[in-house]
């Protein structure tokens, strides 16, 4: 008869009343059971984080190609503005009467005291 009690099988009723929690397999399992549930939880919350990160590298990422390629635009603007055939339409155009010299720039020594 002891061993009838110990071979009962656990039915559905017994879960939805709580009875499975008076159990002798529960009483005994009861650490590892909370442990194992932790451990749930844990992986739940760093799974949730993880994906968090990812998101926000994939977002980096989407926005670092944005600058390169604004990066790259601007660096093409500048090359065009300075170069000196467009400097000299410029000036031109801004009516402040200068004219590229005619002699090569000098370089000039200072005397180290």
């Amino acid at each position: 008869m002891a061993e009838d009690k110990k071979k009962k099988k656990l039915s559905f009723r017994e879960v939805l009343n709580g009875r499975f929690l008076e159990s002798e397999w529960f009483k005994r399992n009861r650490v590892l059971l909370i442990f194992i549930f932790m451990l749930l939880i844990i992986n739940i919350s760093v799974r949730y984080k993880s994906e968090k990160v990812i998101r926000e590298v994939a977002n980096l990422e989407e926005e670092l190609k944005e600058l390169r390629s604004e990066s790259i635009t601007v660096a093409a603007d500048l090359m065009k503005l300075s170069k000196p055939s467009e400097i000299l339409d410029r000036v031109k155009k801004s009516g402040l009467g200068l004219t590229p010299s005619k002699e090569p720039p000098r370089k000039l020594y200072v005397k180290k005291e």
